[in-house]
């Protein structure tokens, strides 16, 4: 049966599009502070956030910075703060808000960026991102300073999903949600690694489980290590 109210919306958006252009870029569920949004997000994708628990302690004795792109409402800089002891935090996000939340709330550093934008020549032993490549309006140049940025290593996923068998990326405008949303092809992301100076055998591109109610759920996870 089709769901006559989701068409009309869908045709709604499409007309909206067509006459008045894109909204202003953002979300404004990320664009405005809601810490206890940003928590359930989290939260709902336990299992892949584990798995970067994990990766990081290993890799902690040889981190001495850590940049964090999209830091939303500090998550791990707040919630998880003692992950970071004794190094050198930085997070940064693309809405004001997010960071003043984080700034009253934390000792960290935080910064207001636009990261595709941003000057990348300080260099961090670890960077990473959590689910901003879905959303991001150029994904090679967010991979690319990405990449430019990590002294060491970098991890990065993506919550849409895990697509092996994608040749390009697939960008989506969702009007009603003020951003793109962006199903990651990880042919393109190999072939951007090795075209961003990266050999085959410094990074890792595979799947990863979100949570244990969804096993059909899986999702995007990017492993660098250039230490090797």
């Amino acid at each position: 049966m089709i769901d006559t109210v989701a068409v009309s919306k869908t045709i709604i958006r499409g007309l909206k599009y067509r006459i008045f252009g894109k909204s202003v870029y953002g979300n404004q569920d990320w664009m405005k502070a809601d810490d206890q949004w940003y928590e359930k997000i989290h939260d709902s994708n336990y299992l892949l956030h584990e798995n970067f628990m994990e990766y990081f302690s290993k890799l902690k004795p040889d981190i001495k910075s850590v940049l964090e792109v999209g830091c939303g409402t500090g998550v791990y800089a707040i919630r998880e703060k003692d992950m970071f002891k004794g190094l050198e935090y930085t997070g940064i996000d693309f809405s004001s808000k997010n960071i003043e939340y984080c700034k009253n709330h934390s000792e960290f550093n935080f910064l207001e960026r636009d990261f595709i934008k941003m000057n990348t020549d300080k260099k961090y032993d670890l960077v990473f991102s959590h689910a901003v490549i879905d959303h991001v309006y150029d994904i090679e140049t967010f991979l690319l300073n990405l990449v430019n940025s990590c002294k060491k290593f970098a991890y990065i996923n993506s919550y849409i999903g895990y697509f092996p068998n994608l040749d390009k990326h697939k960008r989506r405008w969702r009007d009603d949600d003020h951003c793109y949303y962006n199903t990651i092809s990880v042919k393109q992301i190999t072939k951007n690694l090795q075209e961003f100076g990266l050999s085959r055998n410094q990074f890792i591109v595979r799947s990863q489980k979100a949570n244990e109610k969804n096993t059909n759920n899986t999702q995007l996870v990017i492993e660098i290590d250039k230490t090797k």
